[in-house]
């Protein structure tokens, strides 16, 4: 793994503005000194997330996530610190020197080396359409109505219809077969030997939100090709269940309207904001995860799905209302009529907004309904249409279920409950008093089925008590006041801390001390991992509420050097060669000491 100065290190720091780099995942807005908004590393519903200009931090109080803009791009982008900082470099316009002290198979496989590759392969792909190969390519995206304009913003290509067209290429450029299998661009065979994952299709480049290329789907052109879209297979780069397609071009137009509009297709996605409706996006050839509802709950206060007007699209609008309603991030439901327009068969969004006009797709989306009018009014249908008791009661109960599930998760309240519960006794004929006890059961198998929590538990372990916080509380007194570090250079030692983290942490606030450079850039800088910089931001700010540093040092010394002294005490009453004299003296020694147990400083 790279390994980097610390010079060089600390120049990208001061290149780099957190608040820059974390707006870019998550709506900030100013909140006195500092900046505040949703944080991405847990299911925030309400911002927890503070982002310091003068101190170049984050620090979340929900989940305890905080650290540098290193480390919050490691969390973010699932990168390695040298990674953090090599892209964090590279953005800043400062040349990155080369790393002599990694073996070149170390960095065969890192993400930068992948989004290399990933970028070349969206530059061929593009060309290719644009080239003499690409004519019946270019004609299908123009009578899908992509202008040109849209196919060079979205970076739109073609996949030529040929084995081993993108490897011969991708290898004549340097990178490797086991760098393709890797970035998913080809598949092994069982010889060994491979080929190209896309061959014949239109290829929409899959964009993350820093911009990097992390992923293609492809759209077949052979009217007999089975598999009619075909995404790539799920890699160190890409994980569909934490992506969207289009969020890259949209967030900010999302953010801007407070409005996330979801559709399950790339030319969804892309006519729509071709057509001016900006705040769009679709999803990878999945359903909708948790994941997928907290990365639009960043950007969006309302999600508005627009599935196609098929039995598939009503399915899938379903399964994703209750992930919606858990998560507490309001949802309603467009469909789209299925009828002619101009006669013009419409089936999904696209066609819809070609057809009708973006006017007419925005009143769509204002008529849409919330997510429980929306299931309501297909389950009240299905219940009218039903010829059976029993069938009539599973409708009912699948309505309260997801009522009471909602209810649970908080995504409904009490004055809406009850609605609901006023339109299902109406229906059913049922007194209200009856529908709720039905809800009351139903809740008790979702309160025994268990509640997912969004909240981190890792925390450090304190199993000694009193001297674990004299720990803590002595590095957030020096984080907080570094001119106080003379007053225990000589008293104090990181190896009197006995948390392995605090230990190592101590030991790089003692170098620095020492160096007269102790500040949270460099010691958040001293380590490598997202647990570091989450504990070191943590004493920060607990030391900083806590204040009077001088008197909380005290006493936190005097708590160490209690603690040393008894265990010492403790190894010569086991030692078999221990003087009894000797022992004695000082077990009397120490009885004359003040006990800081008796202090209720430290508790």
């Amino acid at each position: 793994m790279a390994r980097f100065s610390e010079r060089f290190i600390n120049q990208v720091q001061q290149a780099t503005d957190i608040v820059d780099v974390v707006g870019q995942y998550v709506t900030l807005k100013k909140r006195g000194k500092e900046f505040v908004g949703l944080c991405p590393f847990h299911d925030d519903s309400r911002p927890s997330m503070y982002v310091s200009p003068a101190k170049q931090i984050y620090k979340c109080f929900a989940c305890g996530a905080g650290g540098s803009v290193f480390q919050f791009l490691m969390g973010i982008q699932k990168v390695t610190f040298p990674e953090a900082i090599r892209q964090l470099a590279e953005q800043a316009g400062i040349p990155v020197p080369q790393d002599e002290s990694s073996q070149k198979t170390d960095r065969d496989l890192s993400a930068e080396t992948l989004v290399k590759l990933t970028t070349f392969a969206a530059r061929f792909f593009r060309d290719k359409l644009i080239g003499s190969e690409g004519v019946a390519a270019l004609e299908y995206a123009h009578n899908r109505k992509l202008t040109d304009e849209s196919i060079k913003k979205f970076g739109i290509g073609y996949a030529p219809d040929s084995w081993e067209a993108l490897r011969s290429a991708a290898i004549g450029a340097g990178f490797t077969d086991r760098q393709l299998t890797a970035a998913g661009l080809v598949v092994q065979r069982d010889d060994g030997s491979t080929y190209d994952r896309f061959r014949n299709r239109l290829i929409f480049p899959i964009i993350d939100i820093a911009g990097r290329v992390i992923a293609f789907g492809g759209r077949a052109l052979a009217a007999d090709e089975r598999a009619k879209y075909l995404n790539s297979p799920e890699t160190a780069l890409f994980d569909k269940s934490a992506n969207l397609y289009g969020l890259n071009w949209s967030h900010r137009a999302i953010t801007g309207a407070g409005q996330a509009v979801v559709v399950e297709g790339y030319l969804d996605a892309l006519m729509l904001i071709q057509e001016g409706v900006g705040n769009v996006a679709a999803t990878l050839g999945t359903s909708l995860t948790e994941r997928h509802v907290r990365l639009l709950g960043r950007y969006a206060r309302e999600v508005v799905l627009v599935f196609d007007a098929d039995v598939a699209g009503q399915s899938a609008a379903e399964r994703a209302i209750e992930i919606f309603l858990a998560q507490r991030l309001h949802v309603r439901v467009a469909t789209i009529p299925q009828d002619q327009i101009e006669g013009e068969i419409v089936k999904d969004p696209c066609d819809y907004v070609l057809a009708a006009g973006a006017d007419a797709f925005g009143e769509l989306l204002s008529d849409a309904p919330d997510a429980l009018q929306y299931a309501w009014g297909r389950r009240s249908d299905a219940y009218r249409n039903s010829d059976t008791l029993p069938q009539k009661r599973e409708i009912i109960e699948d309505f309260l279920r997801l009522v009471v599930t909602s209810s649970a998760y908080g995504g409904i309240d009490a004055l809406r409950e009850g609605l609901v519960v006023g339109q299902v006794s109406e229906m059913v004929g049922l007194s209200p008093a009856e529908v709720t006890e039905q809800m009351r059961r139903l809740a008790r198998r979702v309160r025994r089925s268990g509640r997912p929590s969004g909240r981190d538990d890792t925390v450090l372990s304190d199993a000694n008590g009193t001297t674990a916080r004299a720990e803590r509380w002595l590095l957030g007194a020096l984080i907080n006041k570094p001119e106080l570090f003379e007053s225990v250079r000589d008293t104090i030692d990181p190896e009197m801390f006995a948390e392995p983290l605090l230990k190592n942490i101590a030991s790089e606030v003692w170098r620095l001390a020492g160096e007269s450079r102790l500040e949270m850039t460099a010691l958040l800088m001293a380590g490598e991992s997202e647990q570091w910089g989450r504990v070191v931001t943590d004493l920060q700010s607990s030391g900083e509420n806590l204040g009077n540093h001088e008197q909380n040092l005290a006493d936190a010394a005097e708590v160490l050097i209690r603690s040393r002294r008894l265990e010492e005490i403790r190894r010569l009453k086991a030692a078999t060669d221990t003087d009894p004299d000797d022992l004695k003296r000082k077990i009397s020694e120490e009885g004359l000491k003040p006990d800081p147990r008796r202090r209720p400083k430290i508790r």
